[in-house]
């Protein structure tokens, strides 16, 4: 997956894995870095900007996905995962790097997730 374009200044770039691409609307997925979806929101000022939920080209490889998947969120400047749990791999990564990560049950409307983790309004 090629990464995405940097966030613009003042924007905080969130990702979460998704059961599906229904953007806010999609329940988080109990695993991440092989989920179904990975659903990136930039948040400015308590408000979604942007929402893409793009298919995880990663959830089928054979091994070394979440350090795989790690790597591509860092690259395309995620400053906060969202998830119900993450492997060693993925929260080693992630931890270097300053990542935060929010823990939320699975199931839970992404939109209602980042709502009840103060990230939008």
């Amino acid at each position: 997956m090629p990464p995405l374009p940097p966030p613009p200044p003042g924007t905080l770039r969130v990702a979460a894995g998704t059961d599906t691409a229904d953007g806010l609307n999609a329940p988080v997925s109990a695993r991440f870095a092989r989920t179904p979806f990975l659903t990136i929101v930039d948040i400015v000022d308590g408000r979604a900007t942007r929402v893409e939920p793009m298919p995880n080209a990663f959830a089928s490889g054979a091994g070394g996905v979440g350090a795989a998947v790690g790597q591509w969120l860092l690259s395309s400047g995620v400053s906060v995962v969202v998830a119900p749990s993450l492997g060693p791999n993925i929260s080693m990564i992630l931890g270097q790097a300053g990542v935060r990560v929010e823990v939320v049950p699975p199931g839970v409307p992404l939109g209602e997730a980042l709502k009840r983790l103060g990230l939008l309004r």
